[in-house]
């Protein structure tokens, strides 16, 4: 089944991902690789942009977080750069379509960690550092 250029019935085959000599990218391919490379540095200079003014008001525990997320997305950017590098110029092995896989579970698996730390983690710092200000009134 063919549907915006794709034939979709060997993208959900094993054997097309694992090719070791992909061929060349295609044009659309190629326009999805630099969405998803630009969203990637655009959200780390948003990030960097979150960090830098929670760090201006003191608020370093959030901070952290963002401090973080904008390495996430810095190494998911980079080494996107470097797949789509290799993808683009057929280089075999290093250009196989596997990367891909390994990119996203490396993100997904970060993202997770990241939602977490956010929820538990950050909620947890913020009520110390609320008790612990409280205490602070009361013995200055």
């Amino acid at each position: 089944m063919i549907f915006l250029g794709i034939d979709w019935g060997k993208i959900f085959s094993v054997p097309f991902w694992l090719a070791v000599n992909p061929g060349e990218l295609s044009e659309m391919f190629a326009n999805i690789f630099l969405i998803v490379l630009a969203s990637s540095y655009s959200l780390y200079g948003l990030g960097k942009y979150f960090e830098w003014h929670l760090t201006k008001r003191r608020e370093f525990i959030k901070a952290k977080f963002w401090h973080k997320v904008t390495t996430l997305c810095l190494t998911v950017a980079i080494s996107f750069t470097f797949i789509f590098f290799f993808r683009y110029e057929a280089i075999p092995v290093l250009g196989g379509r596997f990367w891909i896989f390994l990119w996203l579970a490396m993100g997904l698996s970060w993202s997770i960690y990241l939602i977490k730390y956010y929820f538990v983690d950050l909620k947890k710092d913020l009520n110390e550092l609320k008790t612990k200000q409280k205490l602070n009134k009361y013995l200055k």
